[in-house]
């Protein structure tokens, strides 16, 4: 019995065993106690039961809580035999004799005189639960502080129990659970346990007991108290007395460790001097690590250090078991402190030497958080960069996954250090901030003090290599596509169950390989890639992942593989919600291309949702190849009601921005320029601007041409354009490919050969229906369109052209019909940032300058800032014009 756990003053005589220091009253509870009605409670209802244990460290406040039921109980009627023992080892012989002294208190008498034989014990036994059986009220018997270690005395109390008819409740309050069949007691129901895990203090608890201190703390200190001390009560008093002395308590909890003052001289007296050298030792060499776990602990401890850990939990030492993880523990706070600070006072180097062995345990084992973790709390930088760039984890880094504090730990590393995985480490995390410069800087010093045909300097070189790659992508250098093609080349040579665990690296440079390609122009290879990247979703970089279904979606929709674009733009629009990802808006290129599957399928308010959702996203701004894709999106809802010369300003504008002069920016606008110049009637002009860029033998182009010829009257030409575009098979896009039959239709026609013709349009109909591909046959040529209308048989068997069979003639104008309920669409391209989308909301409230900066809690210069940037990106002057195109846009409500 400590003195924590129990008051100088008693209740009743108070009266003490000479001999064995044994008190037979009440503890009188601390003067701050907490009433627990929830343990209250379960002591209620266990006064029902033969048995009650109460189990747990030193400091618990076992004595307390039990102290206080039992008071409770007595105001209620009921009585309480209590003893408790200031020495655990007391043997039968004196033990019985308390008991019996105690409970005669009780009423509870046996006749006769007793002597010290074995057969007398047994009638002892026998007389005690024939006269506690005879009892009309049970007794309750606290035994605290008392072990029950032997069989003996374990048998003995058990055969008390199983026959005094009900009549005699146990309450055991212990540091060490009795060597009673505990199992047994549990399967009959016939016992009540109360452990740590529920005498810890909640945070209501806790919150009581500061406020009974006088101490004024916000709830979040209060939290955060509770989980240092993990509801420790003796912790949570000493606590108390510091943050007493505190002018600051919320920031005094910070401070709170068990490696100093009144908590270290406890746990030292009451937890590390009662144990034995050898199991000192075990603490102090396996209190590196936060969590023990089975491997790591016979690492650290040696081959029976599970079992010894197994006997401490069990004997409540303030260690605790992880709830699911057999065999896994770790230590109190409070200990940890403690045996950290004795490691390293008592020997500074076996501490970096654990430190040393813990991280390479975890690196062996994969746990690449964990291993960095250790090496930096001992300050082990070349190893904590060895782990990242051996382990091929350099690509956590760079896309910023954070989970373990990774990141965290990595970034106390001195700047100076001349290490050359550190450097690699270092340029990476340059990298993630988008500092080019520091990071072009740290990979300069990573390559001067590299060593030629190193092993380790191998893998530096891969991991320099992918930071070099990355660095690249961001800064649009030329030499990107070399660069990601080299990564792939070495990630290949590498370990395939390394490269394995890390999938982000495949998903990082094909991503960047992907641009690469999409900027070449280079479509096949670059869904190649895309096809690599997402083949598995790897967890943690759902953002990437999310963008690269994106792309793949946005390249099926353009070759007119619809249905695939719309699975992969569900799928990357999903993942992104799945991972909540930040609210700048759904993966953008996922939208446009839902936008152009919708337009394709002549459904124009769903295309006109989705660019708008699209175009709300702040990536869209920074991209030119979804800049050009959002363009033509644009382009064609505003043609479809009419506004061919907004259309044309829409896709010049696009033209005009930074890196959309070539590659597969380039040539999808310079075509929807090309085309847009047919329907102005400029045949001349269009065929002008395809054969500047693209040549007549890209399908798109050809089919361009084809229309450009069909408007000279040139049917050679035509001619010429469709076997251009037939020649190329399935490599062509499907739009291409029924443009292409809808222009031999026409050709056929004017030959006169309507039944050709025909077959021509059927050939049409047969590859658009799987993709419900309706825009060509709305574009087709008017003799082809008026073939459609009058051929009621291929209406009938084609339903799923729907309105466009219903209407065959329909021309640009019908397309404007107020039923489409299409609003003015403007040119805009650059869409704008969240703030400048809120800033824009308060303009339209009609809020001042000064009154937005109040509401936005920013300067007035911010506000003003944006602005600015607001009139540029809507191509306006003035602030109300700014709302006006906004809610056209539907960029805010009407």
């Amino acid at each position: 019995m400590n003195a924590t756990e129990q008051s100088a003053a008693t209740y009743s005589d108070g009266s003490i065993d000479p001999i064995l220091a044994v008190r037979f009253a009440i503890p009188r509870p601390p003067r701050r106690y907490v009433e627990r009605p929830r343990l209250s409670k379960r002591l209620d209802q266990g006064a029902e039961l033969p048995l009650t244990l109460v189990s747990a460290p030193a400091g618990s406040g076992k004595t307390a809580l039990v102290a206080a039921w039992a008071a409770q109980r007595a105001v209620a009627g009921h009585s309480t035999a209590w003893l408790t023992f200031e020495e655990q080892d007391v043997p039968a012989a004196r033990f019985w004799p308390q008991v019996l002294e105690i409970l005669r208190r009780q009423g509870v008498v046996l006749p006769g005189t007793r002597d010290d034989t074995a057969g007398a014990h047994a009638q002892m036994l026998t007389e005690l639960a024939t006269a506690l059986s005879r009892r009309t009220h049970p007794v309750t018997l606290v035994l605290d502080g008392y072990e029950i270690a032997t069989a003996a005395d374990s048998s003995d109390l058990d055969f008390l129990l199983r026959h005094s008819d009900q009549r005699l409740h146990v309450v055991i309050l212990t540091r060490v659970d009795p060597v009673l069949p505990l199992h047994r007691y549990r399967l009959n129901g016939t016992i009540t346990e109360v452990r740590m895990a529920d005498l810890a203090f909640t945070e209501d608890e806790t919150a009581r007991l500061v406020q009974l201190s006088g101490i004024s703390m916000s709830s979040d200190s209060i939290a955060a108290l509770t989980r240092r001390t993990r509801g420790w009560v003796v912790g949570l008093r000493f606590a108390g007395m510091c943050l007493e002395g505190s002018d600051d308590p919320d920031a005094a909890v910070a401070e709170l460790a068990g490696d100093n003052g009144n908590i270290a001289e406890y746990l030292t007296a009451e937890v590390l001097r009662t144990q034995s050298p050898e199991v000192r030792s075990l603490l102090l060499h396996t209190s590196v690590v936060d969590v023990l776990q089975p491997g790591l602990i016979e690492e650290l401890g040696g081959p029976t250090a599970g079992r010894t850990l197994a006997s401490l939990a069990a004997g409540n030492v303030l260690v605790e078991p992880l709830p699911d993880l057999p065999g896994w523990y770790r230590y109190h706070p409070f200990l940890r402190d403690l045996l950290r600070a004795e490691l390293a006072h008592e020997s500074p180097r076996l501490r970096r030497q654990l430190h040393k062995k813990a991280a390479d345990w975890f690196a062996r084992q994969g746990f690449l958080e964990s291993a960095v973790g250790v090496a930096s709390e001992a300050e082990a930088w070349r190893d904590a960069s060895a782990y990242v760039v051996n382990g091929l984890a350099i690509g956590e880094i760079l896309l910023g996954k954070d989970s373990g504090g990774l990141d965290r730990d990595l970034r106390k590393m001195p700047p100076d250090l001349e290490d050359p995985a550190a450097g690699v480490v270092r340029a990476a995390l340059a990298l993630a901030d988008h500092d080019t410069a520091r990071c072009a800087n740290e990979l300069e010093r990573v390559g001067a003090s590299l060593i030629p045909e190193s092993d380790r300097d191998h893998t530096v070189e891969l991991a320099a290599g992918i930071v070099q790659t990355v660095a690249s992508c961001l800064v649009d250098d030329p030499r990107t596509g070399m660069l990601a093609d080299r990564a792939e080349q070495e990630l290949v040579r590498q370990d395939r169950e390394k490269v394995a665990a890390h999938p982000e690296l495949t998903l990082l440079v094909q991503a960047i390989k992907t641009r690469c390609l999409l900027y070449d122009g280079e479509i096949a290879q670059a869904r190649a890639a895309l096809m690599t990247a997402v083949r598995a979703e790897v967890p943690g970089y759902e953002s990437l992942t999310a963008t690269c279904l994106g792309y793949l979606a946005l390249i099926d929709a353009c070759q007119g593989a619809l249905r695939d674009a719309d699975e992969w733009a569900v799928r990357s629009l999903a993942l992104a919600e799945r991972a909540r990802l930040p609210a700048d808006g759904p993966p953008p290129a996922a939208e446009i291309a839902l936008a152009r599957v919708s337009i394709e399928r002549d459904d124009l308010r769903a295309g006109q949702e989705h660019v708008r959702v699209a175009m709300r996203s702040y990536d869209a701004c920074d991209e030119p190849v979804l800049q050009a894709q959002t363009a033509i999106v644009q382009a064609r809802l505003l043609q479809a009601r009419g506004g061919v010369d907004e259309a044309t300003a829409v896709v010049a504008a696009a033209a005009d921005q930074p890196g959309a002069g070539a590659g597969w920016p380039a040539r999808p606008l310079q075509t929807e320029a090309a085309m847009l110049k047919i329907v102005q009637g400029e045949p001349d002009e269009a065929r002008r601007l395809i054969e500047q860029l693209v040549g007549s033998d890209d399908p798109v182009g050809a089919l361009v041409l084809g229309h450009a010829h069909l408007q000279r009257r040139n049917w050679a030409g035509v001619a010429a354009s469709v076997s251009t575009i037939l020649a190329q098979g399935n490599a062509a896009p499907l739009q291409a490919t029924v443009g292409a039959r809808l222009l031999e239709a026409a050709h056929e026609l004017h030959r006169g050969q309507p039944g050709r013709a025909r077959t021509a349009l059927t050939h049409a109909l047969r590859l658009a229906e799987p993709e419900e591909l309706r825009r060509p046959f709305l574009d087709a040529p008017a003799s082809v369109r008026q073939l459609l209308a009058t051929g009621t048989e291929l209406g009938d068997q084609n339903a799923w052209l729907g309105s466009v069979i219903e209407d065959r003639h329909r021309a640009t104008a019908v397309r404007n019909s107020p039923a489409l309920d299409l609003p003015h669409l403007e040119p805009y391209i650059e869409p704008l940032t969240a703030k400048e989308t809120e800033v824009l909301g308060h303009l339209s409230e009609l809020l001042t300058t000064e009154e937005i900066a109040l509401e936005m809690f920013v300067s007035v210069n911010t506000v003003r800032t944006h602005i600015r940037n607001i009139l540029r990106k809507l191509a306006v002057s003035r602030r109300n014009e700014a709302v006006r195109r906004a809610r056209a846009l539907s960029l805010i409500p009407a």
